[in-house]
């Protein structure tokens, strides 16, 4: 089974950001910030993971899903620009879900303030799934956070 590694490099209130790696190939993460793997709120904890497809009602296509995540069901990976605090007043696209870009950048969210971000992450997505042809893959994720 394929490894992939998730390594985390920088974690504020706007989000953890980090790089997911296989085999020379490579895109930008985006998380939530670290609440103690809190419902919703939190990043996933580090460790190792199954990943495979799953049809999900909400997004009405079938997306990776990220199993036996401890205290936490449903954690996906799809398309999102920002993950931030939401505690903290910044905007979230994720609850708790994992996303990736193409880029990293900054761009005016929803209220009007300059935010951190994942950019064409909807392409990037694109790009990864089609690089696993969609297989199941064995999900590293590891703190390296600065």
């Amino acid at each position: 089974m394929t490894k992939v590694y998730l390594h985390r490099l920088n974690s504020t209130d706007q989000g953890t950001y980090g790089v997911l790696a296989m085999n020379g190939q490579w895109w930008y993460t985006l998380e939530l910030p670290d609440k103690d793997n809190r419902p919703n709120v939190s990043r996933i904890p580090s460790g190792e993971y199954l990943v495979t497809r799953r049809y999900s009602p909400s997004f009405k296509k079938e997306l990776y899903w990220v199993h036996a995540v401890p205290g936490r069901s449903f954690i996906l990976l799809h398309g999102a620009n920002f993950a931030g605090d939401i505690e903290k007043g910044w905007q979230s696209h994720l609850q708790g879900c994992i996303t990736l870009g193409k880029k990293i950048g900054k761009f005016t969210n929803k209220f009007g303030v300059l935010q951190k971000c994942v950019m064409s992450s909807q392409q990037a997505i694109r790009e990864f799934e089609s690089y696993l042809n969609k297989e199941s893959f064995k999900l590293v994720i590891r703190d390296i956070v600065v």
